[in-house]
């Protein structure tokens, strides 16, 4: 909740004279982070959760699939991250003047509402390793900082290094990401994937992109889940301390 408040305000402080979408990048940024921090976290300690509360047997007993149980709350975290970034937004406008309007509202909106999707989709990929992981905390904090840098959170992926680029391209939230600033000001078109290309045509191809990527990972979700299930069951090991 924290980090993506000290990390917004930081960069606008540094920045806050830069002229062009630094701006957007700072603001809309720090609240993806927000998004991205909560789904990581409540996937990865789920699990956890459930050891500490004694319920988890209850929870693998009952009808509803384990997925389900994870996908829920990734889901539903992934939303209260949404009140990081109006926190974030309130910081810009009122703290260092940085003008937000939205060019396309609609657009905007339907953009944040698929990358919050997105995120708790990839959270749920990652979920399936912490099941059995015992080292679940030292993953999460890990993966935590690589994807706000590799996603273009915080400044666009034209600065890292080329060999990352195919890993951005990876990630639905990059492209998500990139819609909602499309969608947010037109000045941003200059930065953009789709450079030279209409705008509403690059945030069609941003969101179009991003649902395939998202519907990839839920199938690679529910087949790691049927594994890692399978195997716990077994082995009993998911329940071990």
């Amino acid at each position: 909740i924290i980090a993506p408040f000290v990390f917004t305000i930081v960069a606008l402080t540094m920045y806050g004279s830069s002229s062009g979408a630094f701006g957007l990048y700072a603001v809309l940024g720090g609240g993806m982070m927000g998004v991205w921090g909560n789904t990581l976290y409540s996937s990865g300690f789920a699990i956890e959760f459930e050891k500490w509360q004694g319920t988890l047997e209850e929870v693998l007993a009952a009808p509803s699939k384990l997925m389900y149980v994870i996908a829920g709350r990734s889901l539903s975290n992934a939303v209260l991250g949404l009140s990081n970034m109006v926190g974030i937004i309130l910081i810009a406008t009122i703290l260092f003047g940085v003008p937000l309007g939205v060019a396309n509202p609609v657009v905007f909106v339907v953009a944040l509402v698929l990358t919050v999707f997105s995120v708790a989709c990839l959270g749920l990929i990652f979920a399936s390793a912490f099941v059995l992981s015992r080292s679940t905390q030292i993953l999460t904090n890990g993966l935590e900082n690589p994807l706000y840098i590799v996603s273009g959170s915080m400044f666009p992926i034209a600065l890292l290094p080329f060999w990352t680029h195919p890993v951005a391209y990876a990630l639905g939230p990059t492209w998500g990401i990139d819609a909602i600033r499309l969608a947010a000001s037109a000045d941003y078109a200059t930065e953009t994937f789709w450079v030279g290309m209409d705008v509403g045509a690059a945030m069609a191809l941003d969101i179009g992109i991003m649902l395939a990527v998202s519907l990839v990972y839920l199938l690679i979700a529910t087949a790691l889940f049927k594994a890692v299930e399978k195997k716990a069951r077994t082995t009993g090991s998911l329940v071990e301390a």
